[in-house]
């Protein structure tokens, strides 16, 4: 874990490790959403009433999209392809907008619904202080980065490109594209082994407990857990 330590830290980011795999919200993006609250729903509405896309009133329309949510969860578990699967709700939202009479939606009207309503649900966004300084010492002194990411492509990648951060990856693995999240170690290794990473110099650096840090020790790397508060702060600017 990080103890805030400049040295400890410099000798974690330059000497010990090639790789680093970073969560993204709460670890690179400072950000915070209300996705029940009631105004979501109805600024989400306004922007449907734009694109002709019908639909009942907002308590009736968050009801329904959580009970899809529901089903898809469960459906996928059933499956039983993966410890920790992952849903796309863009299949919800396609599902959702059907049941009230919208037919053949194109998929970048629904993408573009599920942005809406990401938008709709964010008070704030802001990268970390030091983030990006931090990233390219790491990439000066020749590491390797990576996104390993519980998050939803549908909104997530237009965040990411909203800071630029895909200039800073090598790479960038979103739950949603692989139907599979952390701490479910298959995640783990679909990126592991797409690079044919050494575990023994390959890190793990996130802000939830389970699924960045007991997740990447289960996959057999490193880890650090920025725990407690301003931990992201601290870790960064400690760096710079």
């Amino acid at each position: 874990m990080y103890r805030g330590s400049r040295r400890n830290l410099e000798v974690e980011t330059e000497k010990v490790y090639d790789n680093y795999l970073f969560d993204l919200y709460g670890t690179l993006i400072d950000i915070r959403t209300d996705e029940y609250d009631a105004k979501t729903w109805k600024t989400w509405l306004k922007y449907l009433n734009t694109q002709n896309i019908a639909h009942p009133r907002y308590r009736k329309c968050r009801r329904d999209f959580y009970r899809l949510e529901k089903k898809y969860i469960e459906e996928a578990k059933s499956k039983g392809d993966f410890k920790c699967p992952e849903i796309d709700y863009c299949d919800i939202y396609r599902d959702m907008f059907a049941t009230y009479g919208n037919k053949d939606l194109s998929d970048e009207l629904i993408l573009k619904a599920a942005y809406a309503f990401r938008e709709a649900s964010r008070s704030y966004m802001k990268l970390f202080p030091g983030v990006k300084e931090f990233l390219s010492a790491l990439k000066n002194n020749g590491k390797k980065i990576y996104i390993l990411s519980n998050a939803q492509a549908s909104f997530t990648w237009p965040e990411i490109h909203n800071f630029g951060l895909e200039k800073m990856m090598d790479d960038i693995f979103l739950s949603s594209e692989y139907h599979c999240m952390k701490p479910d170690v298959l995640f783990y290794q679909s990126l592991l082994d797409k690079y044919e990473m050494d575990k023994e110099k390959t890190v793990m650096i996130g802000d939830s407990f389970e699924n960045d840090y007991q997740g990447g020790i289960a996959a057999g790397i490193a880890a650090i857990h920025l725990s407690g508060e301003n931990a992201a702060n601290r870790f960064y600017l400690n760096r710079i």
